[in-house]
């Protein structure tokens, strides 16, 4: 049923169907018109020859009539009657009398006028002295015999008929009977048949060849190019764009091809460019340090890449929140949520701990996956292990508390130094004890303001360029010298170069 379904649904039975309708309707209609035209011509030639032969009666019985010799008359008819296609002449009186027939018994019968061969003269009173030929004949149909063809012929007087013998005729008659002549019409129904047999054989001779010529014609210039369009098509619809579209031909369908063949290159062009960026972004989503997932609305894991996999070893339909941190529900604050209801990026930092008790971080980025109406379908989720960070910040604390507690406990003043400014950065506890200044009023300030004025200059350069510098004068916050050892080093604070100076009182020395 398929293959007939489809052959009936193809192009080529369309074309051969509607083409051959149309030229069927066309080939009958001409047949129709042709034998119509035939059949009322053969009729109008039978129907003038009738009305010669009465023509032809009427004069070779005018002499007779005149003479008034009625076996004469009835002798003629009678002769003319033995045709075989005549079947009966009358001639009628102007009373409706038939004075003459080749009918024995029809002889001295009247005839109402209101039968079919009286009623075309006598429908008007008075009746009427001229017809056309077309209303004085009649055919008969019978389903028991041929057709019949009747012609009535009308008797006109003549200036001869008032004076002859027979009977005298008043010259103001203007018809003085008539002669109704029937023949059968088989021959020319025979001929008419025979005709219209050829006609329609011509017909169907003729629709025949033009549709095995169309058919054809569709066939070879149709049905076998679209066919190799179509074949050449589904190669390209497969992924096949190296077979040229060979159908080389000046009319539309070589137009059609040159176009399928133009947008096989395209594409075949565009799928090169696609496997390119396809691997490039298989490359980046694989290889990605980070991890990627792409989740549904139910937060489902659809897709993840090598990093996911490798550090949380996800189940088949495994969801987000049992994948990062193993729980039974979702998050109560999740940001691929929030991307499916406003179709936003968003941020988070997420933190979960194992069950082993270690803890792990990670930064989140969100982004919505939209289709080609613009609605979210998915959403990836981008995750950053800032484990190690937080761990490395965690020991920068202690590491740094530890500092703290130890630069705190040493017992002589210690100054961390701007390398260019000398700008105290900061100072250890101890500073308070010596010089009297509260540690948060020489934050921010110049080294070289602990100094006598005139000696600052060269205090300046020392620093810059010595490691010790042994009983230095400085000025207390009460105004009080003393002197002092110092002690410098270049080292690092906070990422900038600094000097680090500790002073030893040896005022009392």
């Amino acid at each position: 049923m398929r293959p007939l379904r489809e052959f009936f649904d193809s192009l080529s039975f369309r074309l051969v169907f509607w083409v051959g309708l149309i030229l069927l309707l066309s080939v009958i209609t001409w047949a129709y018109f042709n034998i119509r035209f035939q059949k009322e011509d053969a009729l109008n030639q039978r129907v003038i020859e009738v009305e010669r032969l009465g023509n032809t009666i009427v004069l070779g019985t005018r002499y007779a009539m005149m003479l008034n010799a009625r076996e004469d008359i009835t002798q003629i008819i009678g002769n003319i009657a033995q045709q075989k296609e005549v079947e009966f002449i009358r001639i009628i009186n102007k009373e409706g009398v038939i004075e003459f027939s080749n009918i024995a018994g029809d002889v001295h019968r009247s005839i109402d006028t209101q039968t079919e061969a009286c009623v075309i003269c006598h429908r008007q009173d008075p009746p009427r002295e001229t017809v056309k030929l077309a209303e004085r004949v009649r055919i008969l149909d019978s389903r028991d015999s041929d057709r019949k063809l009747g012609i009535i012929s009308p008797i006109y007087n003549e200036p001869a008929c008032s004076t002859a013998p027979c009977h005298v005729h008043p010259s103001d008659k203007r018809v003085l009977g008539l002669m109704d002549f029937m023949v059968s019409l088989e021959s020319t129904d025979t001929r008419i048949l025979s005709h219209a047999k050829e006609i329609a054989g011509l017909a169907v001779l003729l629709f025949l060849l033009t549709a095995v010529i169309i058919s054809l014609f569709l066939v070879r210039f149709v049905n076998r190019p679209i066919k190799k369009l179509i074949a050449e098509t589904r190669q390209i619809g497969d992924g096949q764009y190296d077979n040229k579209v060979a159908v080389d031909r000046p009319d539309e369908i070589g137009e059609l091809a040159k176009a399928i063949d133009q947008m096989r290159r395209m594409i075949g062009e565009k799928q090169e460019e696609l496997k390119k960026q396809r691997y490039e972004y298989q490359t980046l989503f694989e290889g990605s340090p980070c991890y990627i997932t792409v989740q549904d609305r139910n937060l489902k894991i659809i897709r993840s890449n090598l990093e996911f996999q490798n550090r949380f070893s996800p189940q088949a339909g495994d969801y987000c929140y049992r994948a990062y941190k193993g729980r039974s529900d979702r998050c109560e604050i999740c940001p691929v949520i929030k991307t499916f209801e406003d179709g936003e990026p968003h941020f988070s930092e997420e933190a979960a701990v194992a069950s082993d008790g270690t803890e792990s971080y990670w930064m989140v980025r969100t982004s919505p996956i939209k289709n080609s109406h613009g609605e979210v379908i998915a959403a990836m989720e981008m995750s950053l292990d800032l484990t190690h960070m937080r761990f490395l910040e965690k020991e920068a604390k202690k590491s740094e508390q530890k500092y703290r507690t130890i630069f705190n406990t040493i017992p002589n003043p210690t100054f961390v130094l701007d390398h260019e400014t000398l700008e105290v950065l900061d100072c250890n506890d101890s500073v308070h004890g010596v010089y009297g200044f509260p540690k948060e009023e020489l934050l921010h300030t110049s080294f070289l303001s602990l100094f006598p004025e005139e000696d600052r200059e060269d205090i300046g350069a020392t620093i810059r360029t010595s490691h010790v510098m042994n009983r230095a004068k400085q000025i207390r916050a009460d105004g009080q010298p003393i002197y002092v050892n110092i002690h410098i080093s270049s080292s690092e604070y906070s990422g900038k170069r600094v000097f680090l100076v500790t002073t030893g009182d040896i005022t009392m020395q």
